[in-house]
């Protein structure tokens, strides 16, 4: 991402935040966000570094199933770094974590590929999920977009990782990277195998629900009246609403429908749009200043180049190009 097109995304989020604090009108806004205690902050800072750590294991372990070995320091730091990308249209900037690993240890881009898709399809399963317990709670309107949510992109998945999608290596516009299509479909058969896909979508799911609490401990701060299990179904289908509009960091969509959906459970617009700002800030942009940071700290590391493609042998065997 360019640093024009960060400027613009920042230039977005003021615009949105400041209509946000303009609806729930500015002086209430101001004067609750002034006054939310610092130990309520520190929490749901907490709870998002929970949530990165929880997601890093899930990372480590996909490139150990794929048998791809990266140092630990090293490791920490490409994952991170990846969360520079959240504000990014459905986090599709996180491929640059595979670039990462092909430029440091050599791992070719087609092997590690699939452990990011892999990474979007479980957090899709794993807030569907929790947008489940409140789903009764939940708009019509609403129930329809997690259905697509999870319907749409494991039908797509299912297609590529099936033997029948290599069938679409025979278009003329794919043959050019068949070798690769063909790695990267053997890497998602490996992490669709059931084991696997259960453990990806219950650290998906204990990483969620840690953001979910931080929705929780924010309202909490500001004095709101809402019950836990009430406060996870209306994070988690706020933030499945952000990601289907495809807008970078789901901007606008997730904060519309958090506003909505707190407001319908009885909030009045200043609790609503104060809470969402503030849980926006914890989750989304506390995020992107640690992947900053982290792109930083990369820096101190070579990148490997014109090296032999190594890094995914280990106890068993790599990736290779199905014959």
């Amino acid at each position: 991402m360019t640093s024009r097109k960060f400027l613009l995304l920042i230039g977005l989020t003021v615009l949105v935040f400041a209509g946000l604090a303009a609806y729930g009108d500015f002086q209430d806004v101001v004067g609750r966000l002034a006054h939310f205690p610092v130990t309520h902050l520190a929490a749901g800072l907490a709870l998002a570094l929970l949530n990165y750590i929880l997601r890093f294991g899930r990372w480590a372990y996909y490139l150990r199933v794929l048998n791809i070995r990266v140092p630990f320091g090293l490791n920490g730091l490409v994952f991170l770094s990846g969360l520079a990308m959240s504000i990014t249209p459905g986090k599709a900037g996180e491929l640059l974590k595979c670039y990462m690993l092909r430029d440091r240890v050599n791992v070719p881009v087609a092997a590690s590929v699939p452990v990011v898709v892999m990474e979007r399809l479980t957090d899709v399963l794993s807030v569907v999920l929790l947008a489940l317990i409140g789903l009764a709670l939940l708009p019509v309107q609403v129930v329809w977009v997690l259905a697509a949510a999870l319907v749409l992109p494991v039908a797509g998945f299912g297609i590529f990782a099936s033997r029948r999608g290599s069938r679409l290596l025979g278009l003329p516009f794919l043959r050019r990277w068949r070798d690769e299509i063909l790695i990267s479909q053997e890497g998602f058969r490996r992490l669709a195998a059931p084991r696997v896909m259960a453990v990806g979508v219950i650290l998906g799911t204990l990483a969620w629900f840690s953001e979910g609490v931080a929705l929780w401990v924010v309202l909490q701060g500001l004095d709101a009246d809402m019950s836990l299990l009430r406060a996870l179904p209306i994070y988690a289908a706020a933030t499945l609403v952000g990601a289907v509009t495809t807008l970078p960091g789901g901007l606008i969509g997730t904060e519309g429908s958090m506003v909505a959906l707190l407001q319908q459970s009885g909030m009045d617009k200043g609790l609503a749009s104060g809470g969402t700002l503030l849980v926006r800030l914890i989750t989304l942009w506390f995020a992107v200043a640690v992947g900053v940071a982290a792109l930083a700290l990369l820096h101190r590391f070579s990148p490997v180049r014109d090296a032999p493609e190594a890094g995914t042998e280990a106890d068993g065997p790599a990736l290779r190009t199905p014959h």
